[in-house]
């Protein structure tokens, strides 16, 4: 006999008239605390295709986590907690940023969330005015 099996034996037998019920999934995720949640997306160029090394950040009062994209633009964070006060980000050179507040991790769900980074050269150029002292 496996000493697990042994151990599992002499426990139930040392709790004589003990009883087995079955928790309610209330009582389990009262006792388990609030599943986490995930986002997961593509951050892609304006022709569809895969931006590599973007910096994407997730953020809320002191808690925050960055990864950055693989080879095929794909982005996760796994097991956050839920919440719908998040700041979501997303930085890469020449490309315009990307930021979304307020944005919600739902409880037990991975979320995804698809991003088209612009990049820096799509947009006019002001020109720079310098002040007279």
């Amino acid at each position: 006999m496996e000493p697990r099996s042994l151990a599992l034996i002499v426990l139930l037998a040392a709790a004589p008239g003990a009883q087995c019920e079955a928790a309610s999934l209330d009582r389990a995720d009262e006792l388990a605390g609030p599943a986490p949640g995930g986002v997961t997306g593509k951050v892609m160029n304006a022709q569809g295709g895969p931006l590599t090394g973007a910096k994407v950040v997730l953020r809320r009062g002191e808690f925050s986590t960055t990864t950055r994209t693989d080879d095929q633009g794909d982005y996760c964070f796994c097991r956050v907690k839920a919440a719908r006060d998040y700041v979501f980000e997303i930085e890469l050179d020449g490309f315009a940023g990307f930021i979304e507040r307020d944005f919600m991790v739902t409880r037990a769900k991975l979320s995804i969330r698809n991003v088209i980074l612009e990049p820096l050269s799509s947009f006019p150029r002001l020109p720079v005015v310098e002040e007279s002292p």
